[in-house]
């Protein structure tokens, strides 16, 4: 069932947020656990679909309490491959509130989160009391479409992440102070929108927020079980009651229209139905239609012996804005996974796969294109579009040109399923294109990848036109993960790396020819306050341009700002100190920064910090302005 729009008063929400809050140190306290989340006083850990947050193997908790009944399926009881096609969120109240509860006894908070992501691949969203909340807006005026926007990932079509009229001038930026901040439960959260006086934000927590931005009150809410990290997009909506509909895609491969006045649930719609599928890069809304990219999970399923791996091939499904309707969905890659081998377990596996989209696409008004960036191969079958820039027609999804710029990187986590001769670098790409339209009508297509080289195209024809210099050692955990941004005229490439082994930092390069013209390494050696202590200084966070300056997260939680000109270090904030908050909170910590960067729009700047997995739970949405005013 659809959940409404709340406006209510504080009440047994928070109470079921810490009462499951309690059980987090149990849960963590499992020997394979990641450095465990101290929260501070006052503040919940949220109780979201976080691997990080209940880093428990499901497999063998299966095999000992499950499989009996399951595997093969006895009498009535579902077989296991039935079981897998459920959501998440079904076979956890199963084993918490419904016939399977008896069996789960005595198991731990992290134990079930293990088995449910085991069963389905996918963490599920815990059912708990969804009660008001305490900051709710006095007035609900009209929306303002003439305002102040930061408008999907990249603020535009062409996904530069360059705000031109942030409301601030690079020399006020030594004053920003935080003028307020919000909490709530989720990590890898949404990176925030701004669509005049309105702030929107969703989590994998299954919430999706209207705030005021100048205030942080909350204008709705709407609660729903799934969840949400792809950033959204505003768009005119005739039939919508405001006139414009906020879009979602969540991790459960649903594309959700709300109105974006109120908060009420317009229509929704499922794209795929891949099994560990899921949308992790933000639909883009041109002429009525979103662009929706599809990912997956499945590099994840390295050592889960039972899992037949891999099946997922990226995709991008074009769905009418106005009625959810998909006009068309096309796959990057011609062939249909097949059998191939066994694995280790004897468990059937298939290929070719990968090649999933992370990131936004970027449209081309001019040519009728669109434009994505692909993962790595998941095996050893030949995949001639990952790791590779794919351009689209934007009326019918028919590929133009693809340019691969590594062959066979073939990687998968773990060992179990992992791909049979040489295992690629994981040098694929998690951040979107960036159209950059230079003087005389010539246009370069410019994106970064893990490898830690940008890359130059020819948007018409897909040829390189320049790369750059290796600007650091790349990795899977490194180079450029989530995005760059560019002011038309410099490139700005945050660095992931890390410090035993590469170069983790900012580098500004020149659009017309890729050349270096200053980089800067992250400081290091800082007090680090994230609580799991995954104190790195990389720049893995999107970046953010507006004139003047250049701004980058790290996954140390501190967020800087770089003069454009020559890349000197102007400011620097740890957002994981902690702040009392406008819905009640306090002293809440923030923690890492990672994914989508600050939002930058009249006058205020906007970033999450705390991010899921092996980064911690916290969570904090800050707003900034000069002199906190």
């Amino acid at each position: 069932m659809r959940s409404r729009p709340v406006r209510l008063r504080l009440g047994a929400a928070l109470v079921g947020l810490v009462l499951l809050a309690l059980a987090v140190p149990q849960a963590l306290a499992q020997p394979n656990a990641r450095p465990a989340v101290t929260p501070k006083a006052g503040y919940v850990v949220p109780p979201e679909n976080s691997a990080g947050l209940y880093p428990v193997s499901g497999e063998p908790i299966f095999k000992a309490r499950c499989a009996a009944c399951h595997e093969p399926a006895v009498g009535r009881a579902p077989s296991r491959q039935l079981l897998a096609g459920r959501s998440p969120e079904e076979v956890y109240d199963a084993l918490t509130l419904g016939a399977m509860r008896p069996m789960a006894e005595g198991m731990s908070p992290a134990e079930i989160y293990g088995v449910v992501r085991f069963i389905t691949g996918k963490s599920p969203v815990p059912q708990s009391a969804q009660g008001p909340d305490p900051n709710l807006c006095k007035v609900n005026g009209p929306l303002q479409p003439n305002g102040p926007q930061w408008n999907g990932w990249g603020r535009d079509l062409e996904n530069s992440r360059y705000q031109p009229k942030p409301g601030f001038t690079a020399a006020e930026i030594p004053r920003l102070k935080v003028k307020w901040a919000f909490a709530y439960p989720g990590t890898k959260n949404t990176e925030p929108l701004v669509f005049g006086d309105r702030l929107f934000v969703a989590s994998l927590g299954g919430k999706v927020y209207s705030l005021d931005a100048k205030t942080g009150c909350v204008h709705w809410r709407f609660d729903y079980r799934g969840g949400g990290r792809a950033s959204m997009t505003v768009g005119r909506l005739a039939s919508a009651p405001s006139g414009y509909a906020l879009y979602l895609g969540d991790d459960r491969m649903f594309v959700h229209a709300f109105d974006a006045g109120s908060g009420k649930d317009l229509w929704s719609v499922r794209i795929g139905d891949h099994r560990v599928g899921r949308i992790t890069g933000s639909p883009a809304l041109f002429g009525g239609v979103l662009y929706v990219p599809l990912s997956a999970s499945e590099e994840s399923q390295g050592n889960v012996g039972a899992y037949g791996c891999c099946t997922f091939i990226g995709t991008v499904v074009a769905v009418d804005a106005r009625a959810g309707k998909i006009v068309w969905t096309r796959s990057i890659l011609e062939a249909t996974p097949h059998p191939t081998r066994k694995n280790a377990a004897g468990t059937q596996m298939y290929g070719p796969a990968g090649g999933a989209i992370w990131s936004a696409p970027t449209i081309d008004t001019r040519r009728g294109q669109l434009y994505v960036s692909t993962g790595d191969s998941y095996t050893e079958i030949d995949h001639p579009t990952s790791d590779a820039v794919v351009a689209m027609e934007l009326k019918t999804g028919k590929i133009r040109w693809v340019n691969q710029v590594l062959k066979d990187d073939n990687f998968m986590s773990g060992t179990i399923n992992g791909p049979l001769g040489q295992r690629g670098p994981d040098y694929d790409f998690g951040s979107s294109p960036e159209l950059v339209n230079l003087p005389g009508g010539r246009s370069l297509l410019i994106t970064g990848n893990k490898s830690a080289i940008v890359y130059a195209m020819d948007p018409d024809t897909g040829k390189t036109v320049w790369q750059s210099a290796k600007l650091g050692s790349g990795g899977a955990s490194g180079g450029v993960e989530w995005g760059s941004a560019t002011d038309g005229k410099i490139l700005y490439a945050p660095l992931a790396d890390r410090p035993d082994r590469g170069r983790p930092g900012l580098a500004a390069l020149r659009v017309t020819d890729g050349k270096t013209l200053w980089q800067v390494d992250a400081p290091t050696g800082v007090t680090c306050n994230v609580p799991s202590g995954r104190c790195l200084p990389g720049y893995s966070q999107a970046g953010t341009a507006i004139p003047g300056a250049v701004f980058a997260g790290a996954l140390d939680g501190h967020l800087r700002a770089y003069a454009a000109a020559d890349g000197k270090l102007i400011w620097d904030y740890d957002t994981t100190m902690p702040v009392d908050t406008v819905n009640g909170l306090k002293a809440a910590p923030g923690g890492t920064l990672d994914m989508g960067g600050a939002t930058v729009a009249g006058g205020m700047m906007f970033i999450h910090s705390g991010y899921g997995g092996s980064a911690g739970a916290n969570n904090l949405l800050l707003a900034f302005s000069v002199d906190g005013r």
